[in-house]
């Protein structure tokens, strides 16, 4: 497997494993934008603690960049979670080489033009 290949599967599974296990694979001073707001470092795992994590992830046109060491990936999702509500987003995720191995860095969803949920609110995070 590519270390390209390598960063899609630990991106999907960024989406649905537990905020602690996802944190452990987040730069510390890793920065996150999404329709809401910015969130950095430890601020994002209190943010995925909040919430309900996702139960699946469709990533389409999907499109990535492999530097020395540095990948940058980009993305359509669809996400489900588990009663079943969806949000869609294009994101950008940038994941770098540490001593420790591979971290997520940078992390941005943008909601789709014109794609809202059923409260009228951008269907994106």
């Amino acid at each position: 497997m590519s270390l390209t290949e390598e960063r899609w599967a630990e991106e999907e599974s960024l989406w649905t494993m537990g905020a602690a296990e996802a944190w452990r694979n987040a730069h510390p001073a890793c920065v996150m934008a999404f329709a809401d707001g910015i969130v950095q470092g430890r601020a994002i795992l209190a943010r995925l603690d909040t919430g309900p994590r996702w139960k699946m992830i469709a990533m389409t046109d999907r499109h990535a960049t492999e530097g020395e060491d540095c990948i940058v990936l980009a993305y359509r999702a669809l996400a489900t979670r588990p009663d079943g509500s969806t949000r869609a987003a294009i994101c950008t995720s940038t994941w770098v080489r540490q001593r420790d191995g591979w971290q997520l860095i940078q992390h941005q969803q943008t909601p789709p033009a014109g794609e809202r949920d059923g409260a009228g609110q951008p269907r994106a995070e």
